[in-house]
């Protein structure tokens, strides 16, 4: 199902805070122990590859800013360098967020686009989480364990890659298949425009 585009009022709001926070993720090499980096240091990060987050799409606000010191703290943890979007990098990220009811349930759908130097997608990384009872604001319902799984599992289909060990599991379904239950897929063939979302095991097929 595709992801559903936010207001406009809610882009236009975001517009400056996105700009900042996302060129932020490159400079906070204080917050993050050294491991976001544009220069040399990150040589010794997953093999000196390194990634740009160029946008983070759907979310209100409040929700963006938890998901960006997420991106902070997890990149620390997994050793992921991550540089500012307006530097080169090896990799860069398009991040695409909906919530969505269905049956009385919240969920919220989420799509990582990984691109390389040359433009071309590399990666692919999908899902659904689960966020409870949709009240008047569903996205009132994506808590911080919501936002985290979506987190570790996106920097991990990352971290796979960067280090080369991401590779297609025996018998996983086409990229543009539909897929049961909730499970974050990622893929690297599926077409640009799709927006495939699956079931909570992370699944990988690279380049």
């Amino acid at each position: 199902m595709p992801l559903r585009s936010p207001p406009a009022s809610l882009s236009a709001q975001r517009g400056a805070r996105a700009a900042l926070l996302l060129a932020t993720l490159g400079g906070l090499g204080a917050l993050l122990g050294g491991c976001v980096t544009d220069g040399p240091a990150a040589s010794g990060l997953a093999g000196g590859a390194t990634v740009a987050f160029e946008s983070i799409d759907g979310p209100p606000p409040q929700v963006f800013d938890r998901i960006v010191s997420m991106i902070e703290s997890e990149s620390k943890l997994r050793r992921v360098a991550v540089v500012s979007r307006q530097g080169q990098a090896t990799y860069r990220v398009r991040s695409y967020l909906s919530a969505q009811v269905r049956g009385g349930r919240t969920n919220i759908a989420w799509v990582w686009d990984v691109y390389d130097r040359n433009q071309q997608r590399a990666l692919r990384v999908s899902g659904m989480e689960p966020a409870g009872k949709p009240g008047s604001d569903a996205w009132a319902q994506a808590d911080d364990l919501v936002l985290r799984r979506i987190t570790q599992a996106g920097i991990s289909g990352l971290s796979e890659i960067i280090n080369g060990t991401a590779t297609p599991p025996a018998g996983s379904p086409p990229a543009d298949a539909p897929t049961p239950n909730n499970t974050a897929v990622a893929s690297a063939d599926a077409p640009a425009t799709s927006h495939s979302l699956g079931p909570a095991t992370l699944s990988l097929a690279a380049r």
